[in-house]
């Protein structure tokens, strides 16, 4: 009877190291399934943060302040500059004289004294005082660029600018905020263009303020339209002035932007 109580015991002790292992090798099992998820989505996270493609928004136009081109209204087609061809210059010989005067050394020259008097020149009028010169008018300019003009043009919120650089830094700073708000960039991808879009513009400031004769270059001719209409929508403003009079002022305008591909 003894003998089998002990083997009972004997029995559940071992049923319970059974239970024991397998509840070990189970919690092992399930943490590593966890570990293995974590990993995976933690290699899913990174790969979305690094691949993600951004979304394709049009960015406002950049307005560029270049004064340097000249622009004639017309495109001009890019041409490879061919070598400059080097001139040989070709002497002549020199030609040997036929005929020789032959001069006789032991004359007397007896004119030299005529030959080099010096003589001074006989003053016909009294001298012209400075006071009696009178003052050559001048005309004045009736054009004058952007960038060389004494006062520039005042736009409407930068009055209160005391140097004349100031107010023409203001002055960019007003034109190029209207343009990015009011220049519809979607147009490029709507009539198939892609890549850097520039356009040219030029226009003027009149002497009245007023802002007139507006010229446009662009690759597409909504392009144009669109620029064209963005500059109509610019305020009158305080005409420029050169020598304490009112100037017509030209002030060219680089609008440019990047339409996602």
């Amino acid at each position: 009877m003894l003998v089998d109580s002990v083997s009972i015991v004997t029995l559940k002790l071992n049923i319970m190291s059974n239970k024991h292992d397998a509840n070990v090798r189970k919690s092992t099992l399930v943490n590593f399934q966890i570990g293995l998820i974590a990993s995976l989505l933690f290699t899913y996270f990174m790969f979305e943060v690094y691949t993600t493609v951004p979304a394709l928004g049009q960015k406002p136009p950049i307005v560029e302040e270049d004064d340097s081109y000249v622009w004639d209204g017309a495109f001009e087609v890019y041409q490879e500059p061919k070598p400059k061809e080097v001139a040989v210059k070709q002497t002549k010989p020199p030609v040997e004289p036929q005929e020789f005067k032959v001069i006789d050394n032991t004359a007397v020259v007896n004119k030299v004294t005529e030959e080099f008097k010096n003589v001074h020149p006989v003053e016909t009028s009294a001298p012209v005082a400075p006071g009696e010169i009178d003052d050559v008018d001048e005309p004045d300019p009736v054009e004058v660029p952007f960038s060389a003009v004494e006062f520039v043009p005042i736009f409407p919120g930068c009055e209160k600018l005391a140097t004349n650089k100031e107010r023409a830094t203001c002055f960019s700073k007003k034109v190029g905020k209207i343009v990015a708000r009011k220049f519809n960039t979607g147009l490029g991808e709507r009539y198939g263009l892609s890549g850097l879009q520039k356009i040219y513009t030029q226009f003027d400031v009149n002497q009245e303020g007023e802002v007139t004769n507006i010229r446009v270059r662009a690759s597409h001719p909504k392009l144009e339209e669109e620029a064209r209409r963005v500059i109509n929508l610019f305020p009158q403003m305080t005409p420029g002035k050169q020598r304490d009079r009112n100037v017509t002022v030209k002030y060219q305008l680089p609008i440019v932007f990047k339409i996602q591909g």
